[in-house]
């Protein structure tokens, strides 16, 4: 896969004056359009970095690749507001159409250490940097192997994950013996992205909603909710 990034990556936050004369940090806000096989595909409103990865966790967790290599190359004009994948193949009909995507299929099973998901609750309780600065933004951290490789944050829960499962694909981690801690709601579309990674385990701070448990229980994925400390 060629990853050719033209923007990088800008401040995911600035300091502004506010109507009432105070000065304040604030998250700052990207839009973007994902293409693929130049058919459009996404439009995300993100924080400006890791757009390659997002791009590719959001094809991923939504069902358009199974794996990163069927991605040929993903470009990223100088601007950051298109970002552009190219497969190692053609786009079947029902994706071009915008139609459904593959079914879903059970996750692989593995046992999860309790230390593991303590780790990833500590660490989520000590926030991220862009948290701690604008308490504006949601968090996702992947584990693998008992360590903690990303830590990536995002204005949306989704887009989060999307960067964290993203990052894994680009360096060849294998999803499968990954676990991912998320800051936000657990309903079913996020149990869905969880199951589309291939990860063995998603644990969050809140809740499960009553479908997202059931939809976890029927392929496999492992639950798991911790307050931070």
């Amino acid at each position: 896969m060629q990853i050719m990034d033209q923007f990088g990556a800008a401040p995911g936050a600035e300091s502004v004056r506010m109507p009432d004369g105070t000065e304040r940090t604030l998250a700052a806000e990207h839009a973007a359009a994902i293409l693929v096989n130049e058919q459009p595909a996404f439009r995300v409103v993100c924080t400006p970095e890791l757009l390659p990865q997002l791009a590719l966790g959001r094809l991923l967790t939504e069902g358009w690749i199974t794996a990163a290599d069927e991605v040929e190359r993903v470009a990223v004009c100088a601007q950051g507001l298109k970002i552009s994948v190219q497969l190692c193949h053609p786009l079947a009909a029902a994706e071009q159409a915008g139609q459904e995507v593959p079914p879903l299929a059970p996750v692989p099973q593995r046992e999860i250490p309790a230390a593991w998901v303590d780790a990833l609750a500590d660490a989520m309780g000590q926030g991220l940097p862009l948290y701690r600065a604008t308490h504006a933004v949601h968090s996702c951290l992947l584990l693998c192997a008992g360590r903690i490789l990303y830590r990536c944050e995002d204005l949306g829960r989704h887009n989060a994950l999307d960067k964290a499962v993203g990052c894994a694909l680009t360096e060849g981690v294998p999803l499968a013996e990954c676990v991912l801690f998320t800051s936000g709601r657990v309903p079913v579309d996020m149990v869905r992205k969880a199951i589309r990674a291939g990860v063995p385990a998603l644990v969050s701070k809140s809740m499960p909603t009553v479908q997202s448990l059931e939809l976890a229980e029927e392929y496999g994925l492992k639950l798991f909710i911790r307050q931070k400390k």
